[in-house]
């Protein structure tokens, strides 16, 4: 049976196998397990990367190596075409305990060597689905939890925020939702010409209700790979929300989109001070002013430089050459003692004209691209061009 490409109800289960005694043991192997919404396709790591490139992914998947010439290469593609928290199991015909241990470093539940039987292929299937959850969480490959903070107000954090999650959703063809934990003031809705909803505080005010259905519903969509989860929350009502409930928020997050890019508020309360310390990378947007160094410093004193699990990205936005009581980026390095990691320019015009239009960069020919796919490129450990760096630096030195 071919896939198709029709945008229906994620499976549960799909299988891509080469054989037909292969296929003939899964599916009685689904039957023991009383598995439903599965499919069983034809093919191997080829076609699954074609299929999951349009369409949604499983919650578990099968997937039969046996033809692949370069398993490890071939999985690590079909890993960036699929959704995170997807549990794999594989099917081959080497029994290699080195091809075996790179499988479990690539995140693989379970390896199995035809000739399979439906007795093991049950076994494997109880094992994946109903088997102790610490284990499958700890094998399960998550999305990462991008922070975007601005030092002070108006630095143009809504903005970066927006147009990264353009690039690595549009260019980079990753799924991505943007939070806008501003849920009183926020703009990540009018930036991508969309209308909020309630959807945010929903979440986070009803926990136990949380799950990917009910998630789904809360979702704006600006495409098929972009999301929004934002709330417009009267001005005159306070939110206390729990660690508990922000926890199940993002650890739900985390399992259906590769990028989870939360918009902090400048004043962020302890809400915004948790995600924080929950996220993976934590991106810090400044300007070139004596404030913008002084609360660049203190908010990095106050969380830390880089750790084994957060890292920490530097920006210096909206930066102009000429201008009364600018400072440099030399003058942040002096004090802060650490490196800006990207320097991006102040075009107000075209700033101007995007917010307006509800546009993106990737959407306009702007000097501001290639600076913001430097900063996506950074986030997925992409090393740019030291000579392209070098003269984006030395555009703006003195």
């Amino acid at each position: 049976m071919a896939p198709s490409k029709n945008k229906e109800k994620p499976k549960r289960l799909i299988a891509f196998l080469e054989d037909q005694k292969t296929t003939d043991a899964i599916k009685e192997g689904l039957r023991e397990t009383s598995i439903e919404n599965s499919e069983v396709f034809q093919g191997g790591v080829k076609e699954a990367i074609e299929f999951f490139s349009h369409n949604r992914s499983p919650q578990y998947l099968i997937i039969d190596i046996s033809k692949s010439d370069l398993p490890i290469s071939d999985l690590s593609k079909l890993s960036e075409v699929c959704e995170p928290g997807v549990s794999v199991l594989a099917i081959g015909v080497r029994n290699d305990v080195g091809l075996y241990r790179d499988l479990m470093k690539l995140g693989i539940m379970e390896y199995l060597v035809k000739p399979l039987f439906a007795e093991i292929i049950s076994r494997a299937l109880k094992s994946m689905i109903f088997g102790d959850e610490g284990d499958k969480t700890s094998k399960t490959k998550l999305g990462k939890i991008i922070t975007v903070q601005g030092a002070r107000g108006g630095v143009g954090t809504s903005f970066l925020t927006t147009n990264l999650a353009a690039i690595l959703a549009n260019e980079r063809f990753r799924r991505v939702i943007v939070v806008d934990m501003d849920i009183h003031f926020g703009t990540v809705t009018l930036y991508f010409n969309l209308k909020s909803n309630d959807g945010l505080n929903a979440a986070l005010e009803d926990p136990e209700r949380v799950d990917q259905l009910f998630l789904e519903r809360l979702f704006i969509a600006v495409n098929e790979r972009l999301n929004v989860l934002s709330s417009e929350v009267p001005i005159n009502e306070i939110k206390n929300y729990s660690q508990n409930s922000i926890e199940q928020l993002l650890s739900y997050l985390s399992k259906l989109f590769h990028y989870v890019i939360v918009d902090i508020p400048h004043n962020f309360d302890e809400a915004a001070g948790f995600i924080l310390q929950r996220s993976n990378v934590r991106i810090l947007i400044t300007e070139a002013s004596l404030a913008g160094l002084r609360d660049s410093g203190r908010i990095i004193r106050y969380f830390g430089e880089d750790q084994l699990n957060h890292r920490l990205i530097l920006v210096l936005n909206k930066f102009v050459k000429e201008g009364k009581g600018k400072l440099f980026p030399e003058d942040f390095e002096n004090t802060l003692k650490r490196k800006v990691d990207h320097l991006i320019p102040y075009e107000v015009s075209i700033n101007n004209e995007l917010i307006d239009a509800g546009k993106t960069i990737l959407e306009v020919d702007t000097p501001l691209t290639r600076p913001i796919q430097e900063l996506a490129n950074n986030i997925q450990g992409i090393k740019n061009e030291e000579k392209v760096i070098n003269s984006i630096w030395n555009l703006f030195k003195r």
